[in-house]
This record gives C-alpha cells, sequence and structure tokens, in this order.
C-alpha cells in the first residue's frame, strides 16, 4: 500500500491515497500496469477553508469531493500509470450526485470523507494511457452517501495548444459580429448564491434571454482570485450551482440559502478561454416551468439544463438538480 499525505495543496490538512493492487507484481514493484486501479484516498472535510467552508447552507460543499477525485486521479495518473508530466490533462466530463442528504449536513465536530476510487486506462499506446475513467464512492463519517466520476484526457501540448486556438477564433469573431454580447446588471448577494462571503460569488446577476432562459455572466477575474488563473472544470461545478440556485429561486420560489445541489453532470465540448466573456444559460428541464417536482421525501427538486458559451461557442454542457430543503 502507499500512503501519499499532502496531495494537493489546494486542499488543507493531512490527506492520503492508499493503492490498492489487483496483484502481487504491482504491489512489489510499486508500478501500475495499463489496467483498472483502486485506490482510496481520506481526509478530514475542511472548516473554516475560504471556498469549501463558505457554505450559506448548512451542508458540506459538494465542490470538495470532485475536487478530490480530480486531484488523486491526476497523482496516480503520473504515480502509477507513467502518463508524462508534459502532457496537458483536459477534462472531457464530470459528475457527482448525492444518493443520501443526512450525512452532508455539516456538525459541530470534524468530518471524514473517504472516496473509494476506481481508475481505468483508455486508449492505451505502449503501456501509457491516453485518457482515464474515473468512478468513486463518497463516504462521510463512514456511510456512503454520494458518487463522484470523471473522464480525462492527457494531450500533447501541440494537440491543446491547436484546439484552444480554434476555439479562442470562433468565440472572438462571434463575439465581434456581437454575439453573446449581455449586460452586466450587478453582483447577487453572497447568500442568493449560497455563499457567505461576497468574494466566492462568481456570476452576475440574470437577463432575461430567448426561450424562456436565464443568462448569467460568469465573473473570471473573481473566478481567477478563487480558483487559479486558467478555467478549471472546478468553474463550471461553481459557476452552475450559482446559476442553478437563483434560477431555482426564480423559477419555483426556493430559498438558495436553503438549497442543496444533489445533481451535476457536465460535458465539456473544448476550452473557455479566462480573457473571453463567459455567459450561463438556464432552463428548466421539462417545458412546464410552473413547479418543481418532488423526490421520494417530499421535498420540492428543480431540474435544469446549463449551457457555457463564448461567444456562439459552447463550452460546455449541464444537468443539475436543486433540492429544497424543508
Amino acid at each position: 500500500m502507499d500512503i501519499v499525505p499532502e496531495l494537493s495543496p489546494f486542499f488543507r490538512g493531512p490527506q492520503h491515497l492508499v493503492h490498492k493492487p489487483d496483484s502481487p507484481e504491482a504491489f512489489l514493484l510499486d508500478v501500475g500496469s495499463p489496467v483498472r486501479q483502486s485506490f482510496t484516498y481520506a481526509t478530514e472535510l475542511p472548516e473554516g477553508h475560504p471556498l469549501f467552508g463558505d457554505m450559506a447552507a448548512p451542508f458540506h460543499d459538494l465542490l470538495f469531493p470532485v475536487e478530490a477525485l480530480r486531484h488523486a486521479a491526476l497523482f496516480a495518473a503520473r504515480q502509477y500509470f507513467r502518463v508524462p508530466p508534459q502532457r496537458i490533462t483536459a477534462v472531457s466530463a464530470s459528475g457527482t450526485e448525492i444518493t443520501d442528504v443526512a450525512p452532508w449536513r455539516r456538525s459541530d465536530g470534524p468530518a471524514l470523507i473517504a472516496l473509494e476510487l476506481a481508475l481505468t486506462p483508455v486508449n492505451v499506446i505502449t503501456g501509457v494511457p491516453r485518457g482515464l475513467e474515473c468512478e468513486a464512492t463518497v463516504s462521510i463519517g463512514g456511510r456512503r452517501c454520494g458518487t463522484a466520476g470523471a473522464e480525462l484526457v492527457f494531450l500533447s501540448p501541440g494537440v491543446h495548444r491547436g484546439h484552444r486556438e480554434a476555439g479562442r477564433r470562433q468565440s472572438e469573431q462571434s463575439l465581434l459580429a456581437g454575439c453573446g454580447q449581455i449586460p452586466v446588471s450587478g453582483v447577487p448577494a453572497p447568500e442568493h448564491v449560497g455563499r457567505r462571503s461576497a468574494r466566492n460569488v462568481l456570476v452576475g446577476l440574470p437577463v432575461e434571454g430567448d426561450d424562456e432562459r436565464l443568462v448569467f455572466p460568469v465573473d473570471l477575474e473573481a473566478a481567477g482570485q478563487v480558483l487559479g488563473d486558467e478555467v478549471p472544470a472546478a468553474l463550471f461545478l461553481e459557476a452552475s450551482r450559482q446559476a442553478a440556485l437563483m434560477a431555482a429561486a426564480e423559477l419555483h420560489g426556493f430559498i438558495p440559502s436553503h438549497a442543496l445541489l444533489t445533481r451535476w453532470h457536465g460535458a465539456f465540448r473544448g476550452f473557455a478561454e479566462p480573457a473571453l466573456p463567459l455567459r450561463c444559460a438556464v432552463r428548466a428541464e421539462k417545458p412546464d416551468a410552473r413547479g418543481a417536482v418532488r423526490n421520494a421525501a417530499g421535498s420540492p427538486t428543480a431540474r435544469l439544463r446549463l449551457e457555457f458559451l463564448q461567444g456562439d461557442r459552447e463550452v460546455a454542457q449541464v444537468s443539475a438538480s436543486v433540492l429544497q430543503d424543508c
């Protein structure tokens, strides 16, 4: 078994990634063969963290296990699957779901989170994968309560550069033609997007779009201060969550400070550019947006579709569910 502390400086406190090899050879040689490998990641959920500890509702932040999965998978790709460090990691799809709400409620003491990871290499060439399929079962306090997954692609610098340049040209041309320009009408109060600190508000107030959509400008400058200078996958989850909470309030009368994102799935169509305007368009999943559906426990749930666009170019497509905690 391998125990790796301080897996990522993005998180605080000790973290452990334990490799559970399926063969004696992998155990003795401490290397992974290009087949499915299992790991366990464990740490304490952060308290007082400027991002993960800033939830307005009394829940742990769903962003934390998704980011933990990504960081653990990237570490394993380099350490166990021998993916060269010059390869650039792109997320082609990602998703997460809360299957049991109760363990996600914050308590007075520390809470331990664990991810049971299964990492499967794909498109293996000369023993090195060009991608990784990642699946995880999430437990808090020893109780299974969610799932997370991602599809990673490892690109050569040239291929990555070519994709980015082509997408940037398309976005710039459409923006110059006037497509995707929306007025910025202000910044919502933090509690309206489920946060307590104004620092973590990443979307602006929505404007009415066509086809009964609400369109939110995404503040990439604020996102860069919180998440880094580029446009990481975490931005789409967090901006989706904030826009979804406000849309659920607008469409269904939800109270954002008492709402919880319980399901999220994103498919990424290209690379978003930090220097270009980004907007998020949200609509109800069903054509009739007059009321939310109810889950098995009878609580109202809003099901939403979201698109992230730069100019006329779609960079991500998301489906999400928001639960009203009542």
